[in-house]
C-alpha cells in the first residue's frame, strides 16, 4: 500500500520576519482600494456635482474622464519611475498627491478647479497602482507571490515552503 506524503512545512521562522509586513499589506490594499473606489464614487455623484457646481454635460464628462485619461497615460511611466527611484518612494508620493487632490476635489468652488484636481488624482493613482505589487513582493520575500495578494500573508503566520502544496486553508 502506497501513501502520499503530506506536504512539508517550513520550520517556524526564528527572527526572519520582515518588519512592517502588515503595514505594507495594509498600505498597498488601501491604496488600490481608494483608486478603484474613486472612479465609482464620482460616477454615482455626477448628478449632484452638476447641481452644485452648475456644470453642463460636457464639463461633467471631463470630470469623469480626466481622471481615467491621466491614469491611463501615466501608469506605465510611473511603473518605470518606481523601478528607478524606488517603489516605496513613488508609492508614498502618489498616495500623498492622491490625498491632497481628493481634498482639493472636495473643496472645489467651480467645475474648472474640480477638473484640475481630478487630473491630479489620476496622476497620483498612476503612481500608486504599479508600485503596490513591488512593495508586497519586498515585504513577503519568502512567500509565493500570490500569498500576500490573496490576503493570506497575515503577519505572524509562518509561510509554507515554496516546494510544498498550497492548501485552501490559507
Amino acid at each position: 500500500m502506497t501513501s502520499q506524503a503530506e506536504p512539508e512545512m517550513c520550520p517556524p521562522a526564528t527572527g526572519a520576519r520582515t518588519p512592517g509586513r502588515g503595514l505594507a499589506l495594509l498600505a498597498a490594499s488601501l491604496g488600490f482600494a481608494v483608486v478603484q473606489l474613486d472612479v465609482s464614487v464620482v460616477n454615482v455623484a455626477v448628478k449632484a456635482i452638476g447641481a452644485d457646481l452648475g456644470g453642463r454635460v460636457t464639463g461633467l464628462q471631463w470630470v469623469v474622464s480626466v481622471y481615467t485619461l491621466a491614469f491611463a497615460a501615466l501608469i506605465l511611466s510611473a511603473g518605470a519611475l518606481g523601478d528607478r527611484a524606488g517603489a516605496k518612494r513613488v508609492f508614498a508620493g502618489g498616495f500623498l498627491l492622491f490625498t491632497l487632490a481628493s481634498a482639493a476635489c472636495g473643496l472645489a468652488p467651480d467645475l474648472a478647479t474640480l477638473i484640475g484636481a481630478r487630473a491630479a488624482q489620476g496622476i497620483g493613482a498612476a503612481a500608486l497602482v504599479p508600485c503596490s505589487l513591488p512593495l508586497l513582493n519586498h515585504a513577503y520575500p519568502d512567500a509565493r507571490p500570490g500569498l500576500a495578494r490573496s490576503g493570506c500573508g497575515r503577519p505572524g503566520r509562518a509561510p509554507r515552503c515554496p516546494r510544498a502544496r498550497w492548501s485552501a486553508a490559507c
